[in-house]
């Protein structure tokens, strides 16, 4: 896992999809799909000390600092839907009402569509590129404010002038589709579970969170996203694949917590560096947003 520190990660939380499916997941196991969630992660009673409630102490009534996200994204595939969970560390520095936000991308999951589970391999998660495009806002830093994330954009192979507008090279040769993985394929690589199945392409995926602080040291709300893919080869042809995937906003959801000790918040800084690692988040995760299984009847629209 990596400090965050050491790369800006974007999740690009949607993904091209192997074999007639969409979607990526780390690299990490059969994917959980309880139904978990602690509503005061980030509140004093799981804070760094009994003596500071939540929204006192030190760096209460601000926002910069470190958080962790927990995105779950709904989609649609082929009128199925695929439920995703990003989960993220941010690190916020203010500067008025402004916010400038890096994003580092720890874990992704995603259910199954058809039987078939797609999953990203941890070279390409680390290689997923994420530019700074704006700025987020928000219109008070207390319990009540209006939250707006920077744009996050994520590419996925590329490499682009244009971050958010040059046209995806349908062309593997083109200049701007790069080896990001470095496996000798244009692109990125994705593969599917359980098979030698793999498929080589590029993504450009542009969310934008917007909420509202619910409580001290949490954010709540949703998420609208674009998704842009372009395929350059596969192992097989079904591999090649490619259906068409709907963004689902009405049915996504974020929450951000703070987790740096401030404000009287859970601090995950478990080696007390200064830093905090996706390492040192994982075993929040979970307690974070509950995840849930995908319902066909949310893509009936």
């Amino acid at each position: 896992m990596r400090e965050v520190a050491q790369r800006v990660g974007r999740w690009g939380v949607a993904c091209g999809l192997l074999a007639g499916v969409v979607g990526c997941q780390v690299e990490r196991g059969e994917s959980r799909f309880e139904a978990q969630i602690v509503e005061d992660v980030g509140l004093a009673e799981v804070g760094p000390s009994t003596d500071v409630g939540p929204g006192d102490g030190e760096g209460a009534g601000t926002l910069g600092g470190v958080w962790l996200q927990a995105h779950r994204a709904s989609s649609c595939v082929l009128g199925q839907e695929q439920v995703s969970m990003g989960y993220y560390i941010v690190t916020i520095a203010e500067d008025g009402e402004l916010l400038d936000e890096q994003r580092t991308l720890c874990a992704l999951e995603l259910s199954p569509v058809l039987g078939l589970r797609p999953l990203v391999p941890p070279a390409v998660i680390e290689s997923i590129v994420t530019p700074a495009i704006d700025r987020g806002f928000v219109t008070r830093p207390t319990t009540g404010g209006a939250y707006t994330s920077a744009t996050e954009v994520g590419l996925w192979g590329l490499e682009l002038d244009d971050p958010t507008g040059a046209p995806i090279p349908t062309e593997a040769g083109d200049p701007a589709v790069v080896d990001a993985d470095a496996d000798g394929q244009p692109g990125v690589t994705l593969e599917i579970a359980g098979s030698s199945c793999r498929r080589y392409m590029a993504q450009r995926q542009i969310v934008r969170y917007t909420g509202q602080l619910t409580a001290p040291n949490r954010i709540e709300g949703g998420s609208a996203t674009t998704t842009r893919m372009e395929v350059y080869g596969a192992s097989a042809s079904l591999c090649a694949i490619a259906p068409d995937v709907e963004p689902n906003d009405a049915f996504s959801t974020f929450t951000m917590v703070r987790v740096d000790g401030l404000g009287g918040a859970l601090d995950l800084d478990a080696n007390a560096d200064g830093t905090i690692s996706c390492a040192e988040a994982a075993p929040t995760f979970a307690r974070v947003l509950a995840n849930r299984e995908p319902d066909n009847e949310n893509c009936r629209r």
